[in-house]
C-alpha cells in the first residue's frame, strides 16, 4: 500500500492522523466498556437478555456489515466497474421470506443459544460438533481477515509494521468485547455505525465538491460505470453470474443464517416481530445505502481521473491524482479531494478502523458463545452456575481475539488480491453447511444420518477442488460460460449443490429414526405453532391489544417473581390473559430496551392502573425508581 510520503505529506502529518484514530479507538473501546454493567449473567452477556427494540437492532447491524475491508475493496470494485460494485450489498432480498417467516422464529422460539445447538436437538450430537467445526472455521476466518487489512491499511498510513498495530488492535477489541457482552457491542456497534456513514459521507462529499458538483461527477462518468450490472459472463474477475451463484446464493445464505454473530443480534430483539421489522429495514435501506457509503468513493474516482485525463492535468485546488494500485482508490482519493485536511482524514481513517472493531467484536462474542454452550458447558462443566459461565466466556473472549492475532500470520502470507483472498476462503467453508441448514428447517423429512454424511462429502469434496479445479468445469460452463476460467464462486454452487443430492439421496433410502418427528418438533417450519407454545409456556394469545405506555410501578412483595399484576381495565386494553407474556420496559424509547425485561402476567386488581411486581422483578429489569414504564403483549 501506498505511503501517506508518497502523497507529500510532512512528518507532522503522521502524527496528527495517527493521534485521531487512536483517540478514537480508545473513545470506542470506553464507550463499550460502560455497558459492562448490564451483564449480570450468562443471557445477558451473549443476547442481552432478549430485551432490545428492533431499530437499535436494525442500527447496530450497520457497523457489523461494514468490515475493515469494505471501504478498501468496494471502492476498488466501484474505481473499476462503476455502480455494479453495489451488487453484493443488494442481492439478500430473495433469502429474507425464509429468514423471517422460517428460520428466525425456529431459532428464537426454541430458545436455541447456537447454531450447533440447533443441529444437536434437530439431528445428533454427531451433527453439532461437525457443524462448530465449520461455523468456528467461518467466523476465526473473519476475524483474522479483519485484523489483516486494518494491520495492512495501517501499515500503508502511517508507516507501522501491522506486527505492531495489529496487536495494539486486538487488545483494545478483546477488552470491551471481553468485559462488556453483547450490550456493549450492540451500543458500540450502533454509535460506529453512525460515525461509518458520517465518515464515508465526508469523503463522498469532499469527491462530489473537487468534480465541482454532481452533474460533473455524472456527466464524467463512463456509461459502463452507471451500468447497474457488469458483464452477464464475460468478465472471469466479477461477472454477474458468478457473483450471484457464489456471493448472493451461497455467501448472504451463510451471512444471515449461520453468522453466529448476526443470528445472536437478532435473538437480542424483545420479539420475533421486531427481528422482522430489523430484517426488513437492513434489506431495504441499511444494505442498500452501505453499497453507496462503501463504493461510491470508487465511482467518484473514475470520475476524478477520466476529467484530468480530458483536462490535461490536475483539477483546480488538487493535487495530480494517480491510482497506481487500484486497492489504495479509497485512501488517495479521500486524501486528495480532502485537501490534505489531516484532521478531517485522520477521522475518515478512524472510520476503518471503527469497521474492523465493529464486525470483530461481533465474531468475537459469537465465537465466546459458541465456546461456551457447544464446548466447555456440554462437555466439562454442566452444572455450574452463572457467575462460573460468565466468567470463563469472558476467558473465551480474550482467548478467540489472541486466536485472530495468531490468524493474520497465516494471511501475511497468502497471495491475490484482498477479494480473491476472501471468497477463495469462504466459499470453501460454507456450501455444505448452509446446504444442510435449509434442508434441515424446510424439509421435515431430512435425517440425522443424510445431515452428517452430505455435510462430510460437500465439505471433503468442495476443499478438494481447489487442487482439482476441473471438477467444478462442466457446472462453471454452464452457470458462468467456459471462458470463465475461474471458479472463485461456482466453487460454492458446486459443494451446495454435491450436498443437496448427496443430502436428499440418503434421506429418501432411510426410514425415519423412532420418536424422530416428536424430537424435532418445533423446529422446522412446519412445527412453529409447537415452538411458540414451548416458548410462552402455554396456548399463545394473538388477539392484538394496545401498547399501554408511561405506567406508576408500585413494589408488592406478594407478586411472585418475574410476573406482574395490572388493573382489570389495563388487561381488556392489552386483550391480555393471565400468564400471557408481557415484555415491560422504561418508557423513554431513546432506550432501546436497555432498562425491559420480559414478564408473565399475575392475577389481575381492582385498584388504579399501578404495576405491581416485586423488587426482585423490578431489579431484574434494571428499571429506575421514579421511572414511568410502557407494557407491550408479545403473545
Amino acid at each position: 500500500m501506498e505511503h501517506l510520503s508518497q502523497l507529500n505529506l510532512d512528518p507532522s502529518a503522521y502524527w496528527t492522523i495517527g493521534t485521531v484514530v487512536i483517540l478514537y479507538s480508545l473513545l470506542i473501546a470506553g464507550f463499550g466498556g460502560y455497558f459492562s454493567r448490564f451483564s449480570k449473567n450468562i443471557n445477558d452477556y451473549f443476547y442481552s437478555g432478549q430485551r432490545f427494540a428492533w431499530w437499535l437492532g436494525a442500527a447496530s447491524m450497520i457497523a457489523t456489515g461494514i468490515g475493515s475491508y469494505s471501504y478498501l475493496k468496494y471502492s476498488q470494485q466501484g474505481f473499476e466497474t462503476g455502480m455494479s460494485s453495489s451488487m453484493t450489498y443488494t442481492n439478500d432480498w430473495f433469502i429474507i421470506p425464509f429468514f423471517m417467516f422460517g428460520w428466525l422464529p425456529i431459532i428464537y422460539f426454541s430458545r436455541i443459544k447456537s447454531i450447533p445447538e440447533y443441529f444437536e436437538r434437530r439431528f445428533n450430537r454427531t451433527s453439532r460438533y461437525i457443524s462448530l467445526v465449520i461455523i468456528m472455521a467461518y467466523m476465526l476466518f473473519y476475524i483474522g481477515y479483519n485484523l489483516f487489512t486494518i494491520g495492512i491499511a495501517m501499515e500503508g498510513l502511517l508507516g507501522v509494521p501491522l506486527i505492531i498495530t495489529v496487536p495494539i488492535a486486538t487488545v483494545l477489541l478483546g477488552g470491551y468485547v471481553t468485559f462488556g457482552g453483547q450490550t456493549a457491542v450492540i451500543f458500540t456497534d450502533l454509535f460506529q455505525g453512525i460515525m461509518l456513514y458520517i465518515a464515508g459521507g465526508i469523503a463522498i462529499v469532499a469527491g462530489i465538491i473537487a468534480l465541482g458538483g454532481f452533474g460533473e461527477f455524472w456527466s464524467w462518468l463512463p456509461v459502463t460505470h452507471r451500468l447497474p450490472f457488469v458483464d452477464l459472463l464475460n468478465d472471469p474477475k466479477f461477472n454477474t453470474a458468478g457473483l450471484f451463484w457464489g456471493e448472493a446464493l451461497a455467501g448472504s445464505i451463510a451471512f444471515t443464517f449461520m453468522n453466529q454473530g448476526f443470528i445472536m443480534r437478532y435473538l437480542a430483539l424483545k420479539s420475533v416481530n421486531d427481528g422482522r421489522k430489523a430484517a426488513i429495514f437492513n434489506v431495504l435501506f441499511t444494505l442498500p445505502f452501505s453499497a453507496i457509503i462503501v463504493g461510491a468513493v470508487g465511482w467518484i474516482a473514475k470520475s476524478l481521473i477520466e476529467k484530468q485525463t480530458a483536462m490535461g492535468g490536475a483539477l483546480e485546488g488538487l493535487d495530480p491524482i494517480h491510482i497506481t494500485n487500484h486497492f489504495h482508490t479509497f485512501i488517495v482519493v479521500a486524501w486528495e479531494t480532502l485537501r490534505h485536511n489531516t484532521i478531517v482524514f485522520g477521522f475518515v481513517i478512524a472510520a476503518l478502523t471503527a469497521a474492523l472493531m465493529s464486525t470483530v467484536d461481533t465474531l468475537i462474542n459469537a465465537c465466546s458463545a459458541i465456546g461456551i454452550y457447544d464446548i466447555y458447558k456440554p462437555l466439562f462443566k454442566p452444572e455450574a452456575d452463572d457467575k462460573h459461565y460468565l466468567r470463563a466466556a469472558r476467558w473465551v473472549s480474550g482467548g478467540t481475539a489472541l486466536l485472530g492475532l495468531l490468524l493474520v500470520y497465516m494471511f501475511s502470507h497468502m497471495k491475490g488480491s484482498l477479494m480473491s483472498i476472501h471468497y477463495k476462503g469462504i466459499m470453501i467453508i460454507i456450501p455444505s453447511i448452509v446446504t444442510t441448514i435449509f434442508l434441515g428447517a424446510f424439509w421435515r423429512r431430512f435425517t440425522a444420518k443424510a445431515a452428517n454424511i452430505s455435510m462430510l462429502v460437500g465439505s471433503g469434496f468442495t476443499i478438494l477442488t481447489v487442487f482439482v479445479p476441473d471438477m467444478i468445469t462442466p457446472l462453471a460452463a454452464f452457470v458462468s460460460a467456459p471462458q470463465n476460467g475461474i471458479f472463485i464462486y461456482t466453487r460454492a454452487l458446486f459443494g451446495m449443490l454435491l450436498t443437496a443430492i448427496v443430502g436428499v439421496a440418503i434421506t429418501l433410502m432411510t426410514k425415519e429414526a423412532p420418536g424422530h418427528a416428536e424430537k424435532i418438533n418445533g423446529l422446522t417450519i412446519d412445527t412453529l405453532d409447537y415452538a411458540m407454545e414451548q416458548y410462552k409456556g402455554g396456548i399463545p394469545n394473538h388477539v392484538k391489544g394496545e401498547k399501554i405506555r408511561r405506567l406508576p410501578v408500585l413494589i408488592d412483595e406478594t407478586i411472585p417473581t418475574g410476573k406482574i399484576s395490572l388493573s382489570n381495565a389495563i388487561m381488556a386494553r392489552m386483550k391480555a390473559n393471565e400468564d400471557d407474556l408481557i415484555y415491560m420496559e422504561d418508557s423513554r424509547w431513546y432506550l432501546g430496551g436497555l432498562r425491559s425485561d420480559h414478564v408473565k402476567a399475575y392475577t389481575p386488581h381492582d385498584d388504579n392502573d399501578d404495576v405491581k411486581m416485586s423488587l426482585e422483578t423490578f431489579d431484574k429489569a434494571m428499571m429506575l425508581k421514579d421511572k414511568l414504564i410502557t407494557l407491550e403483549k408479545i403473545f
